[in-house]
Formats: structure tokens, C-alpha cells, sequence
């Protein structure tokens, strides 16, 4: 049924009772794409790919259903996680719920247990959980894929977009919304490291190399998500589940191992925010050297423990809680407290990095805590995003603020369980806890300790939008259509210029611009629609709605659609019409039927708007058509520029250096006066005949309110011709909209009192001229 035309399909629906028409709902197969279907044959695998808003989980649910009616049971429901297999698999609005008739949904028993009323089973399983699934108790499975999104504590939800306009939208449990590539990352290592080990996984279960992972974007990066004005879905990236652009980034602990693996040694480090993009060696060097920016960034330490080098997070971790008397008494105090001057702690901090987002170029992000401390540069060779510069700008300004309060004592030689790096806090001391920077060994073991971040630092600033270098523009030379229309009533002295251009591709922003001065003189940012007229149309009638003529046209591109009776007296559905002589009329329409690709029949049509109403004549096939939406530049032109020949020239977009001439000369016709209308005339009792008419403006709007139209043209002269058929007999001039033809002008036109004849009636414009006419006749 959606195959067929809308009437069709309409009559179709209208003639079903309320049962076919759910019955014809619920029929998968009318509905469904034949990549949702499983493949022909006996297959046990089938995997559907695809992006978000591809019908995956409707496929996947749908298939469900078919087995539940086949009697296939029992049937395992595995998702990342039971709140993922529950809000999407079972109660999403393409879940199994949403599927199913109520005469056969199943019941949720619990939280993990779906019973169909045919008696059918199905368990909600999560991937996290390999024991449950195993072995062969299970007659068939529906599996999500792997994802997380890159925002702060997005395992804790994996499910959860960050998208205001989808079902899933929102923030995971605890979640501040910040971005967070790194927790992404993590979560896929810790999946794949599970599954890699054949302790989790027996031999034929699953298959680490067939795990599949939400989502690769066929977008390129990084046009994709920088291009808003192409992909609106673009700002969704940056705590999104894309791994576009991130799988190339690093956690701490790879890019060290991996530096401390070029120089010939092993160390095992912490997986510490941020992601890390990467990194500047600008020389030779230590493993020391190039390890440690990556230190400082993540707020680790380097330290030697066990015969292996560890870098470990400052300040993360238990600690040793050290009784007063447990210190040893010496020659120097037995607890020396050294605290920094409040003032030369910083209270600012600018770190310098690398950006890849703007093209690698050296961004700024600064950090704040309270106090009145001065301001400290740092700069890191690493390639950070936004956010991930602001939690190192936090962490370094932190460890700075806290280097310089210290403590110093000493242990006895048997308490050697204590190294460097760790935690301890002294019972008793309100300031700590604090980190053991230095041990040194002899009659006693002194110590210095340095006190923990207190983590008060804040980060500024904002996300500013992507560099993604702009859309790559295609060189085109453009379809350039110009029309001459009237005057507008907020702009009645001058007529306008209407320049549109089409291509496919587009070649970006269009400047027109002045051939002889090489002024600027309009802009086009979108292609216009445009077409041609298919089929002749007859004259109709004006000011009221032509019930009885059809405009058939076919677009290049573009769509029209049916608006209200309202709608289009107020100003919609608007198209120009180009007749013979390349003068154009504007006509508006209420009803547009699509008959074939591009080909439309607007019908219920409003003829000669917008003052157009002169040129309103028969129309035939093949002219040009226009659609006013906003789409074309308009270019004023003044009453001493009518009749003069003029030369502009249109560049398509910035690497359009030469351009194409568009030639243009605007007659007088658009800007003539208007024909007056109400037409009257009646002959008096001593044989004069009187006319009478009511002048028209295009400065009032067509407002009902008005009671006497402005006056466009000063001063008001009018012309009235009398004609014999075709033969003119006598023009009268007057000053008002009112005029007399005498007893004795009629005698010398006709020989005696004037029988039937025609007349015209113009304003006269001191600048143009004569303008458009109004006919009428007199029956004697």
C-alpha cells in the first residue's frame, strides 16, 4: 500500500474496518526494507549494521515476534547492559512491547523475564555476565552492539545519547555531561580484554574479532561534526558515541608504555583523563624526558617500586594513617611544617596546547582557584580537545598550588614498608593528607612530604565551534535568473530586480557584484527553485481566486506543498511566472499535486499579484518559473535607471575568480502606474457624460483600511481615450479621477450625442509616462 499513489492509498485505508486496519499495522512485511528481513535461507547468524535511525531495533524486535509465534524457546535477550536490554529492546517505542497486538504482547516478570501468552520464554541477559549465556540452553539470541558514550561517567548508562531530540537522550547516573573521550575508550579495552581472555571466553563462543562497536561514522572527520551547516547532528559528537575521530587517541597508560617501549624500557602507568590526541617530540632525549609532560597532564608521579618503574595518580588511592608517637625523635624537630606565602601561590594558570580540531593550531585553556595568586604559563607539546586542555589546565594548577606546603619528620629504619608515592596523613594534623616525595635511609628514615592537590581549581571558557575549514565547494557556473517586478509598499518609488541561481552541486556563497564599479551589490547563499511551465494556461481572473486554471510546472529541484486559503492571501506559495517579452507575473497558489518527480499542478490560483496584474495574460509551455521564497537577491533599481543597460557579474563562491557577465535592462513596464479600477461612467441630463474611477497605489498594501490610496505619481494627471472600435476619436487630460465628455465633443466625434464606444483610462507619471491602462465600455 505505500507503494501506490496517495489516492489510491487513502481509498484503500477508508474502505478497512478498524480490525484490517490494525491488522494491516502490524504486518511486518508490508511495512519492512528488505535488509530488515533475515536473509533467505538456513542461516544462524544474521547481522544487521547500520546508523542510528536505520530500524535495527524494530528488525530485532520483529524478528523476536516471529519466533515467539513459531514457538521457538527459549530466547536470550542480550544487551550492554539490563537497563539497555529493558528501555530499548523491550520498552522502546520500536521494542518488543510497541510490536506486538495486545492479544499476544508478552508480560515482564521481574526485571529479566518475558512470558508470551503461547507460553514462549525470553531472558533479558547482559554482555557484562558470560556464564549465564552459555552453554546451549538457549534456542536463540538477539544481541546489541558495544558502545559508550564520551561523556562523563558514560558506563554507567552506555545507552544514553546526548541528544535532546532522541527517546535516549540525556546524562548517565552522576553524570556532569562534560565531555570525556577517555571513559569511551576504557570501557571498549575493558570489553575487549575480557573477552580476549580464555578464562572468560571458551573456544567458539565469542568471537573477539566479530565484536561490533557503536559507532563508526562514514562522515569524514573532522568535516563531520565541524560542518553544522551540512550535518545539524554535529554539535551530538563531542559526548556522543561516535569513535570517529577518537579512535586514534591514546589513554595515558598506552601513550607511556609506548614511549617507554621506543627507548628500551617498561613502565606501567595509571589510565588518568584526559585523552590524549597526541604528542610533540621535538628532539632526542631520555624516556624520562618524553614521559614526563604526559605525567605532569595527567597529574601522575614516576616512581620505582619492586624493581619496576610505575607512574601512578597523585592523590588517588588509600593512605597510611602515621600516631605522633610513631615518629622517631632526632637532632631536627620531630615534625617540621613548611607552608608557602598565601599570595605567591598561583591563582591562575594558562596552559598552552595543541588543538586538532582547529587544525593543530596552539590553543589556550586557563584555569582559576580562589585567591588573589599570580598568573603561571605552562606549555605541553600533546594534542588535547576542549575539554580535555581544561581538566589538565585544573590538575596542573592544583599540583602547583599545593607544591609548596611540606612536611618533614622521620621513622624508624624498620618501618620500610613506606616508598615514595605514597599517601599517608599524621593523626592529629588538621592540613593533609600528604604524598612521600623523598625517603632518605640511615640511622633513621627522613622523609618529606609534599601536601595533596586540595582540587579548588576550575577551568574557563567555552567549546568554540570546530574548525572544520568549510564544506569543499565544487566549481560551478550557475543557472542566474533575473526578473523584473514591481514595487513593494514599503519601497513604492522602486521597482526591484530579483536575481536567483541554481546549481547541483553548489558552489557556495554567490556575489553579484557591479561590472563597472565592482561594487558588492547582492549576495546569494541558497540555490533558488526553479523550473519551466509544462502546459499552456489561459488568462483568469483577477483578485479573486481562479477556481478553473491549473499551472503545470516541473522543478529542478526543491518541493512545494498545499497551505491554507489564508496562508496564501497572506503571502505563501508564491512563484513568477516569465511571459512573452520576458515580463513576469507573480501568482500564488493553495494546492500543489505532486504527478511526477519534480512535476507539480498547483491549482486554486491567485493571478497577477504584487502589481503584476498588467502582464496577467494567457501563458504558455516552456517559460520560466520562479518560486518567491526568500531564496533570490534583491537589487533596487531607481526610476533613472529604467531603460539603461547595465553589466553585472556573478562569482560562484570563493574560487570563482573570473565569473559570468549577467546582462540587464530593466524596462518601464514593472514601474508604470497601476490601472485604476472601479471604472464608472453615466450620462447627465444635459447630455454630458461622466466618468469616474478609483486610483490604485502600491504604497498602501492592499490594506481595507484605507480610505484614499496614497498618491504615488505628483502631480495627478490622468488620461481618458475615447475610441470609435479601434480608432482613437479624442484624449481628455485631467487632474482628478474624474472626467466629462461635452455635448459638443460628442457631436464633433460622433456627429451627434455619442452612441456605444471604448475607453482607456491612465495615470500619467511625470518621470515614466503614461502607465497601465483600465478598458471600459459605454452602451450608449
Amino acid at each position: 500500500m505505500i507503494n501506490t499513489k496517495p489516492a489510491s492509498s487513502q481509498q484503500e485505508v477508508d474502505a478497512l474496518d478498524d480490525d484490517a486496519v490494525e491488522a494491516t499495522y502490524f504486518n511486518w512485511h508490508r511495512w519492512a526494507f528488505p535488509k530488515q528481513l533475515p536473509p533467505p535461507g538456513n542461516w544462524t547468524t544474521w547481522l544487521l549494521m547500520g546508523g542510528r535511525g536505520s530500524g535495527k531495533t524494530r528488525a530485532g524486535a520483529e524478528w523476536v515476534r516471529q519466533l515467539a509465534r513459531e514457538k521457538v524457546s527459549p530466547i536470550a535477550l542480550v544487551g550492554e547492559t539490563m537497563t539497555e536490554a529493558l528501555d530499548i529492546m523491550v520498552r522502546g517505542e520500536s521494542g518488543i512491547m510497541a510490536v506486538h497486538r495486545d492479544e499476544e504482547r508478552p508480560t515482564l516478570v521481574g526485571r529479566n523475564r518475558l512470558i508470551w501468552p503461547n507460553g514462549v520464554q525470553a531472558t533479558l541477559l547482559t554482555a557484562s555476565d558470560p556464564e549465564r549465556f552459555r552453554g546451549p540452553q538457549f534456542a536463540a539470541a538477539w544481541c546489541d552492539e558495544l558502545g559508550c558514550g564520551a561523556v562523563d561517567k558514560g558506563a554507567n548508562q552506555p545507552n544514553i545519547f546526548g541528544d535532546d531530540k532522541s527517546g535516549e537522550g540525556g546524562r548517565p547516573y552522576f553524570s556532569s555531561g562534560t565531555p570525556d573521550g577517555l571513559i569511551q575508550r576504557q570501557l571498549l579495552r575493558a570489553h575487549y580484554r575480557h573477552w580476549s581472555d580464555p578464562a572468560n571466553n571458551p573456544p567458539g563462543m565469542v568471537d573477539p574479532e566479530r565484536i561490533y562497536c557503536w559507532t563508526w561514522d562514514a562522515r569524514p572527520f573532522p568535516s563531520f561534526p565541524a560542518l553544522h551547516e551540512v550535518w545539524s547532528d554535529g554539535p551530538n559528537h563531542r559526548n556522543g558515541h561516535w569513535l570517529t575521530g577518537r579512535l586514534g587517541a591514546l589513554a595515558s597508560d598506552e601513550l607511556i608504555a609506548a614511549i617507554a617501549a621506543d627507548h628500551g624500557c617498561a613502565v606501567t602507568a595509571a589510565a588518568s583523563a584526559p585523552l590524549v590526541g597526541g604528542m610533540l617530540i621535538d628532539g632526542p632525549g631520555t624516556a624520562r624526558q618524553a614521559i614526563e609532560p604526559v605525567l605532569e597532564l595527567t597529574g601522575q608521579a614516576l616512581s620505582a617500586r619492586n624493581g619496576a618503574l610505575v607512574a601512578f595518580e597523585q592523590g588517588a588511592g588509600p593512605h597510611v594513617v602515621l600516631e605522633p608517637d610513631a615518629l622517631a625523635a632526632g637532632d631536627a624537630p620531630i615534625l617540621l611544617r613548611r607552608r608557602s606565602d598565601a599570595a605567591e601561590r598561583p591563582g591562575r594558570l594558562g596552559l598552552v596546547h595543541f588543538d586538532r580540531e582547529r587544525d593543530y593550531l596552539v590553543v589556550n585553556a586557563t584555569a582559576l582557584r580562589p585567591g588573589n595568586g599570580p598568573l603561571v604559563s605552562e606549555s605541553l607539546p600533546v594534542v588535547l580537545d576542549a575539554a580535555g586542555g581544561r581538566v589538565a589546565a585544573e590538575r596542573l594548577l592544583d599540583r602547583l598550588a599545593g607544591a609548596g606546603d611540606r612536611v618533614e619528620f622521620a621513622l624508624p629504619p624498620g618501618r620500610i614498608a613506606l616508598e615514595p608515592g605514597d599517601r599517608i596523613d599524621i593523626a592529629g594534623l588538621s592540613e593533609g593528607p600528604f604524598e612521600i616525595s623523598e625517603i632518605r635511609d640511615g640511622a633513621m628514615r627522613r622523609i618529606s612530604a609534599t601536601a595533596l592537590p586540595r582540587r579548588d581549581a576550575v577551568a574557563t571558557g567555552v567549546d568554540r565551534p570546530r574548525a572544520g575549514g568549510g564544506a569543499p565547494m565544487p566549481q560551478v557556473v550557475p543557472v542566474v535568473v533575473t526578473a523584473h517586478l514591481p514595487p513593494l509598499p514599503d519601497d513604492p518609488a522602486r521597482s526591484r530586480l530579483l536575481i536567483g541561481a541554481y546549481a547541483n552541486p553548489w558552489p557556495g556563497l554567490l556575489r553579484i557584484s557591479d561590472e563597472s564599479t565592482g561594487a558588492i551589490v547582492a549576495e546569494i547563499s541558497r540555490p533558488v527553485v526553479t523550473g519551466e511551465v509544462t502546459a499552456p494556461l489561459a488568462a483568469g481572473p483577477l483578485a479573486v481566486w481562479d477556481r478553473g486554471g491549473v499551472l503545470e510546472i516541473a522543478l529542478g529541484s526543491g518541493h512545494l506543498a498545499d497551505v491554507g486559503g489564508s496562508a496564501a492571501l497572506a503571502g505563501s506559495n508564491r512563484v513568477a511566472v516569465q511571459h512573452e517579452g520576458g515580463h513576469w507575473e507573480v501568482i500564488g497558489f493553495a494546492e500543489a499535486e505532486l504527478i511526477a518527480p519534480g512535476r507539480y499542478r498547483l491549482r486554486r490560483l491567485l493571478r497577477g499579484l504584487e502589481g503584476t496584474d498588467a502582464r496577467g495574460g494567457p501563458l504558455a509551455s516552456g517559460h520560466r518559473v520562479m518560486l518567491l521564497d526568500g531564496r533570490a537577491a534583491t537589487l533596487p533599481v531607481d526610476a533613472h535607471r529604467i531603460g539603461e543597460s547595465r553589466t553585472l557579474r556573478c562569482h560562484a563562491g570563493p574560487a570563482d575568480m573570473v565569473g559570468q557577465e549577467i546582462p540587464v535592462s530593466p524596462d518601464a513596464v514593472p514601474a508604470l502606474p497601476m490601472a485604476p479600477v472601479h471604472l464608472r461612467v453615466m450620462r447627465q441630463g444635459d447630455g454630458t457624460i461622466r466618468f469616474d474611477w478609483t486610483r490604485r497605489s502600491r504604497a498602501d498594501g492592499d490594506g481595507w483600511g484605507v480610505a484614499e490610496p496614497p498618491l504615488e505619481h505628483v502631480p495627478e494627471r490622468w488620461r481618458l481615450r475615447i475610441f470609435d472600435g479601434s480608432m482613437s476619436l479624442r484624449a481628455i487630460e485631467t487632474g482628478s479621477s474624474t472626467a466629462v465628455y461635452g455635448p459638443g465633443e460628442q457631436v464633433a466625434d460622433f456627429g451627434g450625442p455619442a452612441g456605444p464606444f471604448n475607453f482607456t483610462i491612465q495615470q500619467l507619471s511625470p518621470v515614466l509616462g503614461p502607465g497601465h491602462a483600465a478598458s471600459g465600455a459605454f452602451d450608449g
